[in-house]
């Protein structure tokens, strides 16, 4: 008789958990709480969709802490972005692939890719059953016999858990696989945020709002100056080069979210983690010196806002010369060694803020979830609950920007639907 998958979720992971269980030879049903699938690969990329990030396993690893990347090794072998993008390719998609690895559809449309993924559900004769919230899953003793919707149990032989995480929790992931899977017993990793805004405690000045800051560096540093040092298996990044944008509540940007994860870990309590600027990382401090002696010997009367707006936007300028103490207008003859330290320094090194909040809710992914010493990575099977599989951002994983997050939910649900439909554990 054939096996029957319930997919409770049908986001990315879901989606593919389908389609994997139907390649396998079972009959695949996606329950879906929302009124149309994939709402969150319609809000991604800003509406564009960043579908994958063209590379092999190995570099794909990369794009997660140690730990995660090696959970997925397996998942990105069996389903690659050659495999996924193939598959796009067949349902008349055109891509374009970015030169930082990044894969985007030619029209710059998500809904594009995601009515290419309806075609495929549609042709592969998946169920897809929107507007159902699944209650719970339904055990009998260690092993999985169903799912509850709209008080009533529905028999299926296997589940696999594609609910996401808890960021944008407007659009349907509020976390319910994941307190499904704490029911059942399974090791659950407290959710929290990452490639999120990072807020600070008070908003910052008005006249900063919007500023939009191009390939500098950003860090975080503990109140006492030291950088933060985590196990490798876990070394979340507290350092970025990238684009930072200045918003009304604090930072946003790439720079900004890749820093995201280790700020929320360690800054529990607001204030307590700074957060750092290099303005100019190509530059040296010798020749910054250099420059402004130059200056000085040249033209001398030239004000010391113009030197500093060279290298900083200058909606900014006058609050970094406040920071040093400096009045703008001063004339750089005029200013004292001490000043000019004061000014060389903050280009270099600006405290831009500290951490207020890091928003689970805001975040593009959330950390936490499934613990992965729970699932096992070669099938996603839950240990100890027969029948029971997880995929995607249910997991504790959480990548880079650039496609990886989306290339983990596609490949892990893939293994997991196949291997629910063999009743592989």
């Amino acid at each position: 008789m054939m096996r029957h998958v319930a997919v409770v979720g049908g986001g990315a992971a879901g989606i593919y958990a389908a389609l994997g269980a139907r390649e396998a030879g079972a009959r695949a049903t996606i329950l879906e709480r929302n009124r149309r699938l994939g709402i969150k690969i319609l809000i991604s990329g800003g509406g564009k969709c960043n579908i994958t990030h063209d590379a092999g396993p190995t570099e794909l690893e990369r794009g997660f802490i140690l730990r995660e990347g090696r959970f997925l090794r397996y998942a990105f072998h069996e389903f690659p972005p050659s495999r996924l993008l193939r598959d796009l390719h067949a349902e008349g998609l055109q891509t374009v692939t970015r030169p930082n690895g990044r894969v985007f559809p030619l029209s710059g449309r998500a809904d594009d890719v995601l009515s290419a993924f309806e075609r495929m559900l549609a042709h592969a004769g998946v169920d897809v059953e929107t507007g159902f919230p699944v209650q719970e899953i339904v055990l009998d003793g260690d092993r999985v016999c169903g799912v509850r919707v709209n008080d009533v149990a529905r028999q299926f032989d296997a589940v696999v858990i594609a609910t996401g995480g808890m960021s944008y929790r407007k659009v349907g992931t509020t976390g319910d696989g994941i307190r499904f899977a704490g029911v059942m017993g399974l090791s659950v990793v407290p959710v929290t945020a990452a490639l999120a805004p990072i807020y600070f405690p008070a908003p910052p000045p008005a006249g900063w709002q919007g500023v939009a800051l191009r390939d500098v560096l950003f860090w975080i540093e503990r109140s006492n100056g030291t950088r933060p040092r985590f196990e490798r298996a876990s070394a979340y990044p507290v350092e970025w080069r990238g684009d930072l944008l200045l918003t009304h509540r604090g930072v946003s940007g790439p720079a900004a979210l890749e820093v995201s994860r280790a700020a929320a870990v360690l800054g529990d309590r607001p204030g307590s983690v700074q957060l750092l600027v290099d303005l100019i990382p190509d530059t040296g401090a010798d020749e910054l010196r250099k420059e402004w002696d130059s200056r000085v010997a040249v033209s001398g009367r030239s004000e010391v806002q113009t030197f500093v707006g060279e290298y900083a936007p200058n909606a900014l300028v006058p609050y970094l010369l406040e920071s040093c103490g400096v009045q703008p207008g001063t004339k750089m003859s005029d200013v004292t060694r001490d000043e000019r330290a004061a000014v060389l320094g903050v280009l270099r090194r600006w405290r831009v803020g500290t951490v207020g909040e890091v928003p689970v809710d805001r975040g593009e992914v959330t950390a936490g979830g499934v613990a992965l010493e729970a699932v096992k990575p070669t099938t996603m099977a839950a240990r100890g609950v027969h029948g029971l599989y997880i995929a995607g951002e249910a997991l504790d994983i959480a990548g880079c920007v650039g496609g990886y997050n989306l290339q983990a939910a596609f490949s892990t649900g893939y293994v997991a639907g196949r291997s629910a439909a063999l009743g592989q554990e």
